[in-house]
């Protein structure tokens, strides 16, 4: 008889590494077994002795026994709130990617896509050292629909309705539309429509800002909406600032008390809904929706019916959104609002004050101590914005075609003990496996 001990080492570089330690059983011929000894095997092992504390007892402390040198090896970095092991191989693939994109050959003239990715990292690592340039700030706000801002008490410039002020600006302030795979017709894609994110200041500040928790992290957020302003309208008086700041986090918080907890958006079937455009103008009369996409859609050169079907993921967000638009909304803060939103996603690239008070907010939320190097930020930004492109280049550097074809035949023989094990599922009726093997069939690789 063998006993086999299951060790979980979860905390250590071998991280979500089963280590089996198999040992005799003394009724058992001792010494029958075999040990690995391949490079890889001995890397593991170095790996483990080093994550381990032998100073202390395992019976009285395991955890510390376990994991103890690999947590005194690993402080935490003074730009990071947490680390692990996922960090450090995330980082390790920065470093790659650092390395492919900063020694590309950069060309203006003639560009594939793998030349505008090293033009965008490079374009993205000078704007530290690059002089505050509100002049492109300007353009962007005028090419996003927002010419003057912020609007004060002084501004001129007085909007009708809400309704009014998304057709200038788009509808990206208040609900997220985007195209993806259509979820019932996989062989086409579709308009997904849901309630708004929000990744500045999370959904539970906003909504209890007056909370012990949170009041550090709502007061430096007032604090980069005051930079946002000033930077935009230098002579603007400290009372507008406060005032305005005050009026759009609360005007936030309204937004993101008309979301849905996560906890109740977990079961995509009970938050899913499949319905026309005309059906939603027909019963929300607030939200001019076929003129908000059609919007977007005409830079690509598409033109949209009320025909067109969409999937909603947020149905009774977009119920409360079309009452607040049409009852509650004040047209100034929305317009004021949108500007904020297009300042948080280009500011750190046009203004020192700005990426200054963007750290300190960090700090309030996440306890970082120092900003990022721009390099991880670059690296960061490029990939978010041509996740193929970089990937691409990365697989070119590091993986040969041998490497390509065992991945390409380890994804064959997953899908085929998929389909194996479909066809023993003893719950499955005909219809429902007939359909998960379709599913199976229009998978691949990329």
């Amino acid at each position: 008889m063998v006993i086999a001990y299951l060790v979980i080492t979860a905390c250590l570089p071998a991280w979500a590494t089963l280590v089996v330690l198999v040992l005799a059983d003394v009724e058992g011929p001792k010494g029958n077994y075999t040990v690995c000894d391949s490079d890889v095997c001995k890397q593991r092992a170095q790996l483990i002795n080093a994550s381990i504390d032998p100073c202390v007892d395992p019976c009285d402390d395991f955890y510390s026994y376990a994991c103890g040198g690999w947590k005194k090896n690993h402080p935490i970095p003074s730009d990071k709130s947490s680390t692990g092991n996922f960090y450090l191989l995330r980082e390790e693939l920065q470093e790659t990617l650092r390395s492919i994109l900063g020694n590309m050959t950069l060309v203006y003239e003639c560009q594939n896509v793998t030349d505008k990715a090293a033009v965008a990292y490079n374009a993205c690592m000078a704007v530290p050292t690059s002089p505050d340039r509100q002049d492109v700030m300007l353009e962007i706000m005028n090419a996003s629909g927002v010419v003057r801002w912020p609007i004060t008490n002084k501004t001129e410039e007085v909007f009708v309705n809400c309704s009014e002020v998304l057709h200038k600006t788009g509808i990206s302030a208040v609900l997220s539309a985007n195209v993806g795979r259509d979820l019932r017709m996989l062989n086409s894609n579709i308009i997904g429509l849901d309630q708004l994110s929000f990744d500045t200041v999370g959904r539970n500040q906003l909504i209890y800002p007056e909370r012990e928790e949170n009041k550090r992290i709502i007061e430096a957020y007032k604090n980069l909406t005051k930079t946002a302003f000033q930077f935009m309208r230098p002579n603007i008086s400290d009372e507008e600032l406060t005032r305005l700041s005050e009026e759009l986090v609360n005007f936030e918080g309204q937004l993101a008390n008309m979301t849905a907890p996560p906890e109740e958006r977990r079961d995509i079937l009970k938050i899913y809904n499949r319905v026309t455009i005309k059906e939603l103008q027909e019963n929300f009369t607030g939200v001019q929706l076929l003129d908000l996409l059609q919007k977007e859609f005409v830079k690509a050169n598409i033109t949209l019916s009320d025909n067109e079907t969409v999937e909603l993921y947020a149905l009774d967000y977009y119920k409360k959104l079309d009452y607040f638009l049409l009852c509650t909304c004040n047209p100034a803060t929305l317009y004021n609002y949108v500007g904020l939103k297009v300042m948080l996603a280009m500011g750190n690239q046009v203004s020192e004050s700005f990426r200054n008070a963007s750290l300190e907010l960090a700090k309030a939320k996440t306890g970082v101590v120092t900003d990022s190097p721009t390099w991880q930020k670059c690296v960061g930004a490029v990939n978010n914005l041509m996740p193929e492109i970089v990937g691409l280049l990365y697989v070119q550097q590091k993986f040969s075609e041998e490497a390509k074809k065992e991945v390409e035949h380890l994804a064959k023989r997953l899908m085929e003990a998929f389909n194996e094990s479909l066809q023993n599922e003893k719950w499955m009726d005909n219809k429902t496996r007939a359909a998960a093997e379709e599913k199976l069939l229009k998978m691949g690789t990329k």
